[in-house]
């Protein structure tokens, strides 16, 4: 919100001492936007670098007439025979909620129905084939033939001889592909990149350095306003055996919601998360568990007598934050939010609970019954559900929108669903060392007999699939408004980047520690 004041006023906009205002630098990328004798390729691949430098928000506008003039115009890409103005024309306009079919992209099939051999040497048109091919939908074939063929080819195509600016743009989609992305990372990511390219816009990088570095003090504002908050509710004290991950729990909630305009929506998450964590760690004995989930459904101060002594304060803590943000809703909203969020923990300690009873019974559930309960324990939902009134616009959260997040939406559950897959994938090691509860990973090598290798390999094509459920949900059949679709979207792509390589919350390692260091720490150095 901040940030849009700077914009506003008069002669705030210098940052770093740089002599070219904010203003103007915007003016430079909004004009490299509206040229109107560029053809459609230049066109389109400014407004993928804008995206991927992470300034989009600030044109929007512009952004939308250009792929509204590519989507009616979209015949003359249609016999075009430029791969990469096929393939970029497809994920702009797909992943911006225009209808586009992957027809678009038949004419990169030779007769024989295999694809043309002259893709084989293209690197940057596989690039931008493999990265269109991730926003498939189910049923959608062709999508899934052009991602198989752009892996293997990038790939094969990896040797010492590569240019190495190449060469790093192929190692990071093939490690996580653009629509994966958990968007300020890979903005981080991309500036750097884009500073060593040959032929980058000198201002519009200026622009984006700033930007970056202009959001970051909002997000180093955003936690200086939590971390007392957390201090002060003292729950390490009561509960010191548990983890305190406030900082990654941050991390984590500024990918659900990295847009300045929403810096309220990743206060509310790190804390709900940061309790979440804590909850998981303080369960105990399963009569401990039964009474926890019996005061969560009462909700109220005195159903805390009950509990034993060190699960009082974060049920406290629990109650009285979520009541919190009800308040804020009615205030502002004139909607009454506290049912919903409630509901929300009292699901949460029920698939908590339901957990435990597997354990201590020693059940063994099918994969089938694991995912059907670990969507919920993972947490996704709860998150989701305390953004929803800090993401939309006044008038948007209204009775009606509440009782719909109370049976959580399709969209809701697929990206939790995929929260469940990265977070299984980078703890099934040391759960299985520790004996906890098994994973999915777990379940589908005692059920099918597998390796550890096949198992795994299974979940990630069950992960492919799903990402599919969740574009046709978030891309083309979406009921909800386009800022909470993006934030849910958003919940899958940052599990995929805590999660890669390790656990990225509950034993954050070296990358992970780089990565919340450049995020709020290290600002990009502007030349003056």
């Amino acid at each position: 919100m901040e940030i849009h004041r700077l914009q506003e006023k008069g002669g705030k906009e210098k940052k770093e001492g740089d002599p070219s205002s904010f203003d103007e630098l915007k003016f430079h990328v909004r004009h490299l936007l509206l040229q109107q004798e560029v053809e459609p390729l230049p066109k389109l691949r400014v407004v993928d670098t804008v995206q991927r430098l992470g300034v989009a928000y600030h044109f929007d506008d512009e952004i939308s007439a250009i792929l509204n003039s590519v989507s009616t115009g979209r015949q003359d890409v249609d016999r075009m025979d430029d791969v990469r103005l096929m393939t970029l024309s497809f994920r702009l306009l797909r992943q911006n909620n225009y209808p586009v079919s992957q027809v678009l992209l038949r004419s990169l099939k030779d007769g024989s129905g295999n694809f043309k051999k002259m893709l084989q040497k293209d690197t940057q048109g596989l690039l931008s084939l493999y990265e269109a091919s991730h926003l498939a939908f189910e049923g959608e074939y062709l999508l899934d033939e052009a991602r198989v063929f752009s892996t293997e080819a990038l790939r094969g195509l990896i040797m010492p001889s590569m240019h190495p600016h190449l060469r790093s743009s192929v190692d990071n989609a093939l490690a996580v592909p653009l629509h994966w992305a958990a968007p300020r990372l890979q903005a981080r990511w991309f500036i750097n990149h884009y500073t060593r390219e040959s032929r980058a816009d000198l201002l519009l990088l200026h622009f984006a350095k700033l930007d970056f570095n202009n959001v970051q003090k909002l997000q180093q504002q955003e936690l200086s306003r939590i971390t007392p908050w957390w201090r002060n509710a003292n729950l390490n004290e009561s509960v010191p055996f548990a983890r305190d991950r406030l900082m990654e729990c941050f991390y984590f909630a500024t990918g659900v919601a990295p847009e300045p305009s929403l810096e309220a929506c990743p206060e509310v998450v790190a804390i709900t998360f940061a309790l979440i964590v804590l909850l998981d760690d303080i369960y105990g004995t399963l009569d401990e568990l039964v009474m926890f989930t019996d005061a969560i459904e009462r909700w109220e101060a005195s159903a805390s007598e009950q509990l034993p002594e060190y699960m009082k304060a974060i049920y406290l803590t629990i109650v009285s934050t979520s009541n919190e943000v009800a308040e804020q809703v009615l205030r502002q909203e004139g909607c009454d939010a506290r049912f919903l969020l409630k509901k929300a923990w009292h699901d949460l300690c029920k698939a908590f609970l339901m957990e435990a009873k597997w354990h201590y019974s020693n059940y063994k559930p099918t994969l089938h019954e694991y995912l059907e309960n670990g969507w919920i324990p993972v947490s996704g939902p709860l998150m989701l559900i305390h953004a929803f009134p800090m993401i939309e616009k006044k008038g948007v959260v209204t009775p009606n929108s509440i009782r719909q997040l109370e049976s959580y939406p399709k969209l809701v559950q697929m990206v939790s669903k995929i929260f469940r897959l990265c977070n299984d994938s980078a703890t099934h090691s040391e759960e299985l060392k520790r004996g906890d509860a098994p994973s999915s990973i777990a379940i589908y090598m005692s059920e099918n007999r597998a390796t550890e290798h096949d198992a795994r390999k299974a979940m990630r094509d069950l992960t492919m699939e799903t990402w599919k459920m969740v574009n046709q949900d978030a891309f083309s059949n979406c009921r909800f408004p386009l800022p909470f679709a993006n934030a849910c979207v958003n919940m899958a792509r940052i599990a995929h980047c805590i999660y890669r390589g390790g656990d990225g919350i509950s034993a954050p390692y070296d990358d992970r520690r780089l990565e919340i260091k450049e995020l709020f720490l290290e600002p990009f150095k502007v030349e003056n």
